[in-house]
């Protein structure tokens, strides 16, 4: 068999159409607390198989809030159990006190666009019997008595930017009380179009622009171009009145989505949406989940640290 396609040397795509992940390492999951935070998987759906992994802080006063996250990796590979994602979500937890759910939706192309929005979807719904006591085992990280369940954010960087758009529409259009998504925060999101926008027409970006077609032509559903309302939101005009909750939209002045992050942001002010851009100049693509050392990565840990005491 031939290989037609990869990503990153994490998953090939041959041509009978079959699809091979590469391991990766993995940071388990500890019910005692290291550093200040414990975690624990749970299953959100035993059917399809969805999981999550919960993030625990050590200190708190008083109950608090929850931060629902959403990993990237182009909507086909990559896990919250990643080591590279555990640590980020870890040091989040630490840095803002509040209780983190990442949630590990199924992947392309095997599971198509909507799977990961009906996944993600399903575990605010989860979430909400869970933190108000109306399921039939509840989960004692989500009680009443520990976690806010008034005071819900939902974040994820590039893929999960783009679902935390998705799901952040689903969630204002219904009733979810007493749940209440207070923000969303969406990293360096992953957005795209038939046409090219002016960053993406010089002949250096030609490499760029195939593999973001590749990945979309895997994600998006059989047939569909990337004008798709799925990758391109601006073909997805916000219903008349529909008040989605204040965006964070972040980008990074060395990556080559950053243009369309701003396009998406400026799209939501132009529908009457709150909204704020944050630039990290010297970053690239996911800086925070690659470079933990990073400066950069620091500052949006305290900005989202930031946005959710605000919020």
């Amino acid at each position: 068999m031939e290989v037609v396609g990869e990503i990153g040397g994490l998953l090939k795509v041959y041509s009978d159409g079959s699809v091979l992940r590469s391991a990766h390492p993995t940071t388990p999951a500890s019910s005692h607390f290291t550093d200040g935070v414990a975690s624990k998987d749970v299953i959100i759906n035993p059917e399809t198989g969805v999981w999550a992994r919960i993030f625990l802080p050590g200190i708190a006063f008083g109950k608090l809030p929850i931060l629902i996250y959403f990993h990237g990796g182009g909507f086909a590979v990559c896990s919250t159990a990643w080591v590279e994602f555990h640590a980020f979500l870890h040091s989040l937890c630490k840095t803002a006190a509040v209780i983190i759910v990442s949630v590990d939706y199924r992947l392309a192309p095997e599971h198509r666009l909507p799977a990961a929005y009906d996944d993600c979807t399903e575990a605010v719904e989860w979430i909400r019997k869970h933190a108000a006591g109306r399921a039939e085992s509840p989960e004692e990280w989500l009680s009443p008595s520990v976690a806010d369940i008034s005071r819900c954010i939902l974040a994820g960087e590039s893929a999960g930017g783009n679902i935390v758009h998705h799901v952040g529409l689903r969630v204002a259009d219904v009733d979810v009380s007493p749940l209440s998504v207070k923000g969303l925060i969406a990293i360096h999101p992953f957005f795209g179009g038939e046409e090219r926008i002016e960053s993406e027409k010089s002949q250096e970006k030609e490499e760029f622009v195939e593999k973001c077609k590749f990945v979309w032509g895997l994600a998006l559903p059989v047939g569909s171009t990337r004008d798709h309302p799925f990758s391109n939101p601006a073909v997805l005009s916000l219903k008349s009145g529909l008040k989605l909750p204040p965006v964070l939209v972040v980008v990074a002045g060395k990556d080559d989505h950053k243009e369309r992050g701003v396009m998406w942001y400026e799209y939501l002010r132009s529908c009457g949406q709150e909204a704020e851009l944050m630039e990290e100049e010297n970053g690239g693509h996911v800086y925070h989940i690659n470079f933990p050392e990073f400066e950069g990565t620091l500052r949006l840990l305290n900005r989202i640290s930031n946005f959710v005491d605000e919020h």
